[in-house]
């Protein structure tokens, strides 16, 4: 899906030492709606991203661990143990948005994200990413 290419890619660009967290292939035939990011190494913070499964609605959030030696080890199990590993991460921001086209976002609920000025009606996704980065938000 185009959507999720292109926020993947914005991620990337954004967080240029990030990776996506890959389940193992037992799961290859369950549809996704869910995507982690792990923004660099040893951090305690992980993007997860959401999707409502139709059309283009989206949540992002930046979850928070109490250190990063546990996300560590929630990462290594998320291989095989899947997405409800990281259910003790508290949300440190999070954006719920419409995907409209490329670098055209539209931001329908905020929380805990920075303040930087934009318009919510038309975001790019850099400022998408500027909401849920935890040196700013």
């Amino acid at each position: 899906m185009d959507s999720i290419d292109y926020l993947r890619d914005e991620i990337k660009s954004y967080f240029p030492e990030s990776t996506e967290l890959q389940l193992s292939s037992r799961y290859d035939k369950q549809p996704r709606f869910n995507f982690y990011f792990q923004i660099v190494s040893d951090y305690r913070y992980l993007l997860y991203l959401n999707w409502d499964g139709e059309g283009y609605r989206f949540t992002l959030k930046c979850l928070e661990f109490s250190s990063k030696e546990l996300l560590s080890q929630l990462i290594a199990d998320y291989t095989d143990g899947g997405s409800r590993v990281f259910n003790v991460g508290q949300p440190k921001s999070t954006i719920s948005f419409i995907y409209r086209e490329k670098d055209n976002l539209s931001g329908t609920e905020f929380k805990g994200t920075n303040s930087s000025a934009f318009d919510s009606n038309a975001m790019s996704g850099k400022e998408l990413m500027q909401c849920v980065d935890p040196a700013y938000a």
